[in-house]
């Protein structure tokens, strides 16, 4: 059980760091956004999981962030499909627009990391996709469908 207890304080710890890296603070700089009200040091202990997050503290700290309690959980799976494989054209994905704001500098961030500088697609990984579905607020099929209808894809692969 304790196993259990440790990895959910992990996942909502790692989701917490994505959120508050999205929007582009460091520790230190949401200690000095909130006025104090968030230390860094114990911010820093709750994405570590080295530190127990009460809902109430977990809701006040989204509120923080401006983002919606469910940004945190994962959504429902249906079970009836599994995406194995994730390619975007990024000349497409990059004449969007707004619609797709949310995954702008994640997807550049991905690029950077690789090294992918070829600029034409992009592989997502199955993490990659988790993170994207926080920041659309949506679940990871939600979103692939919705890359579906925006044809960005290339060579969608689903296993049912």
């Amino acid at each position: 059980m304790e196993a259990i207890k440790r990895q959910a304080a992990q996942e909502l710890g790692a989701r917490l760091r994505i959120i508050r890296k999205s929007q582009k603070m460091s520790l230190q700089e949401v200690e000095k956004k909130s006025l104090g009200h968030w230390k860094a040091v114990v911010i820093g202990s709750y994405e570590r999981a080295d530190r127990a997050l009460s809902v109430g503290k977990l809701a006040e700290l989204l509120h923080f962030y401006q983002v919606p309690i469910s940004s945190c959980f994962s959504m429902p799976s249906t079970g009836k499909v599994e995406i194995r494989e994730l390619i975007l054209d990024l000349h497409k994905f990059r004449n969007m627009g707004e619609e797709v704001a949310p995954a702008q500098r994640y997807i550049s961030a991905i690029t950077t990391k690789r090294q992918d500088w070829n600029g034409q697609i992009l592989s997502l990984r199955k993490s990659d996709l988790e993170t994207l579905a926080i920041l659309f607020e949506t679940s990871e099929l939600a979103l692939y469908e919705q890359f579906d209808k925006w044809g960005v894809l290339i060579h969608p692969q689903l296993k049912e």
